[in-house]
């Protein structure tokens, strides 16, 4: 029994992933175990540390990761140790390479790839940036060419097919740095579209189509080209879901979150009841109402020159044949999908995790970090846990104690009890 025991805890991991986004922190906490992910913890935390992707300030960030960090491992039950973390893919480029490798046991192996994998790393890429996530587009073996790995498959040697995914070196920098000093070890480094890519199955699909994968934030949005199985190309457009919010702010002087969430849940440009309430709130003792007409009103030309930017962009690439893809925190505006529709004439589809306890958009690249670092985890025979197992274990089997005891069958048998010790029979 102890021996079963002890296989049950080896095959299973906690993954903790951590991206810094414009407006907010994103903490997600998941237990690998038995092939899949089960989340845990999905936190976001406020921040005003963050200006055009760069830290703005440092000591604010640190302690806004600290204080982040502190609550989560606080709700989880364990201390958060270390992290995944995402990186923004501003100022991405993509570097091709071909590495070739012998075989040392005449078959292709883990070892061996990981080994190429090495060595691709020496490449020299451009000053500016640095290498974040190596990818594997292809093997040969043979002469026969595969997309996944031929394993066990004889040969004397093989070419693999590798793209160095590049982000900014100073903006790595800085984040890395600001993660360290609020006491957490960074695990490993993560592409926000990469994950995105990984996670959504978007490299397997773009083999037969080209995709743009649209990650539509708060004040900029990813244009991402998957093309032939690859990440292609990344652009930014300074333009998001800001426009449409500040806009009302201009307006009404509503409450700034609840001006983003009535963006995202309920603008509806064909709403039945256009003059139905959809918001009220307070402001020097005056009870002021919102309209789903006004709402609509005021985001209308905003969105409309959003969605024409985001096609100037796209057009070249879907005259050509392509598929969209849409995600990020602008995935749960409904209107948006429907004006895009109407602008263009291909397929668009919108992503977001299925799995329970994560199906949000803006938790995408989260997710998808996991994925991405189980493939490394596992093709280099790693065995990391982000938090202290056994302190979260012993919390586990605890809460399990306490639920046995606080069973609706054990209240009603102890509500019995104190009834006929209190003389009621």
């Amino acid at each position: 029994m102890l021996k079963l025991l002890c296989m049950s805890k080896s095959i299973k991991q906690i993954y903790v992933a951590v991206e810094l986004c414009e407006n907010e922190i994103r903490i997600l906490a998941a237990e690998y175990f038995n092939t899949r992910f089960n989340i845990i913890r999905s936190d976001r935390y406020e921040t005003k540390a963050i200006s055009d992707f760069h830290i703005a300030d440092k000591n604010m960030m640190v302690q806004d990761l600290k204080k982040a960090f502190a609550l989560s491992s606080d709700k989880i039950g364990a201390d958060i140790e270390q992290a995944i973390l995402i990186v923004p893919a501003y100022n991405f480029k993509r570097f091709p390479l071909k590495s070739k490798i012998v075989l040392e046991n005449n078959v292709l192996e883990k070892a061996d790839v990981a080994r190429a994998i090495t060595n691709s790393l020496t490449a020299v890429v451009d000053s500016d940036v640095m290498v974040v996530d190596p990818c594997i587009t292809k093997y040969v073996v043979n002469g026969i060419t595969s997309r996944r790995m031929p394993e066990k498959e004889s040969g004397e040697e093989a070419v693999i097919d590798i793209d160095l995914l590049c982000a900014d070196r100073q903006i790595c920098y800085e984040y890395v740095s600001v993660i360290e000093e609020s006491g957490i070890k960074v695990l490993d480094i993560v592409l926000n579209n990469y994950a995105i890519a990984k996670e959504a199955s978007l490299f397997e699909e773009s083999v037969s189509q080209n995709i743009i994968l649209i990650d539509v934030h708060r004040s900029y949005t990813y244009l991402t080209l998957l093309a032939k199985g690859r990440l292609a190309s990344t652009e930014l457009i300074y333009d998001g879901l800001n426009s449409m919010i500040e806009n009302i702010y201009r307006r009404y002087y509503m409450p700034y979150a609840d001006i983003a969430r009535l963006v995202k849940y309920a603008a509806d440009l064909d709403t039945r009841y256009p003059d139905d309430a959809v918001y009220a709130w307070t402001d020097q003792g005056n009870t002021n109402v919102l309209t789903y007409r006004q709402l609509n009103e005021a985001i209308e030309a905003p969105l409309n020159s959003y969605c024409d930017k985001l096609m100037k962009m796209c057009e070249p690439i879907l005259s050509a044949g392509a598929k969209i893809v849409l995600t990020g925190e602008g995935q749960q505006m409904k209107c948006l999908k429907e004006r895009l529709q109407a602008l263009c004439n291909c397929e668009i589809s919108e992503y977001f995790p299925d799995t329970i306890g994560i199906r949000d958009a803006s938790m995408t690249a989260l997710y998808g970090a996991f994925v991405v670092y189980r493939e490394k985890a596992t093709m280099n025979d790693l065995n990391v846990s982000c938090i202290d197992l056994l302190k979260y274990d012993e919390l586990i089997d605890q809460k399990q104690l306490d639920s046995e005891g606080d069973t609706i069958t054990t209240k009603i048998k102890n509500l019995f009890k104190h009834y006929i010790e209190k003389g009621g029979i």
